[in-house]
C-alpha cells in the first residue's frame, strides 16, 4: 500500500496502517482524525477518553512519552454491515525498544462515504 497522509481509509487494514504511520511521524492530529466524533478510548489504568480533543491529547501524550510506532495484528474480525469488531494483538515501541504488548478489541464504523473510523478502542497490556 502506498504511504499517504489521507485519512479516507476504505478498509480497516488501511485505517490501522494509517494510525501506525501517524504515531511513527509523531502526528497526534492525524491519529485523532482516524476516530469518529464521539469515539471512546478505553486505555488500561485510565478513565474513558471521549471527544476529538481528548483523543488527540491522549495520542500526543503517548508520542511525547516516547511511543513512535508499533504493530496491530488482527486475530479475528467480524463485519456486520457498517460495523466491524476486531480482536487483535498490539506491540507499542520506541525505536527498537518494545514498550508494551497486549491485546485489543476495537469497534469500527463505516461512514456514509465508505471510510472506516475507530468508534470504540480498548486494549489491555500483557504486563499485568
Amino acid at each position: 500500500m502506498a504511504e499517504t497522509d489521507t485519512i479516507a481509509a476504505s478498509t480497516i487494514d488501511e485505517l490501522k496502517a494509517t494510525l501506525v504511520r501517524a504515531l511513527e511521524r509523531g502526528d497526534a492530529t492525524l491519529a485523532a482524525a482516524l476516530y469518529e466524533p464521539g469515539a471512546r478510548l478505553l486505555p488500561p489504568g485510565a478513565p474513558v477518553i471521549t471527544g476529538e480533543d481528548a483523543v488527540r491529547d491522549f495520542w500526543q501524550r503517548r508520542i511525547d512519552g516516547g511511543s513512535d510506532g508499533g504493530v496491530l495484528e488482527t486475530v479475528h474480525r467480524a463485519e456486520y454491515g457498517d460495523v466491524a469488531i476486531e480482536e487483535g494483538r498490539y506491540g507499542r515501541r520506541s525505536g527498537e525498544t518494545l514498550l508494551d504488548s497486549g491485546k485489543y478489541l476495537v469497534v469500527f464504523r463505516r461512514r456514509p462515504d465508505g471510510a472506516w473510523r475507530f468508534a470504540t478502542d480498548m486494549w489491555n497490556s500483557d504486563a499485568g
